[in-house]
């Protein structure tokens, strides 16, 4: 009987001092092709769902950068190519509002692709790199567009 109380307490002991931690990862997005970026961001977006399903908490942030650096920009250029950066535009702004993912944008990335302003859901970070590693650092997992 001692046996049996000292296991379930031990166990008990076990299962409570072992926290359930957030899935953390940090998706990279340094790629110039749209139709690729808007694809990436729908399956952020299905990923997201799939863990709320799932009851898992999970913490996701999505860098830009380099060649991908023209989704952020505020004054969008017009014809297919301001369309199809304006609904990127929309799927990041419903990611951050719906589904916690929070979006930085390189400052060092802006000057170089003459962006001056970004809607007001994306966060200007002054290095995407020192970002990146910070992230990792801190248990963010890093997959790349």
């Amino acid at each position: 009987m001692r046996r049996f109380i000292f296991t379930f307490l031990l166990l008990t002991a076990v299962s409570f001092s072992q926290e359930i931690k957030p899935l953390k990862a940090v998706f990279d997005c340094a790629v110039g092709d749209l139709n690729w970026i808007s694809l990436r961001l729908s399956l952020i977006k299905k990923t997201a769902e799939s863990l709320m399903k799932e009851g898992k908490d999970y913490k996701f942030v999505i860098t830009i950068h380099s060649h991908c650096i023209p989704v952020v920009d505020k004054d969008a250029a017009s014809g297919k190519r301001g369309e199809k950066i304006k609904l990127i535009q929309s799927q990041l702004k419903t990611l951050k509002e719906f589904y916690g993912v929070k979006v930085k944008a390189c400052s060092i990335a802006m000057k170089r692709g003459k962006v001056k302003k970004v809607p007001e859901f994306i966060e200007v970070v002054p290095n995407s790199w020192i970002t990146l590693i910070e992230l990792q650092n801190s248990g963010y997992a890093f997959v790349p567009f």
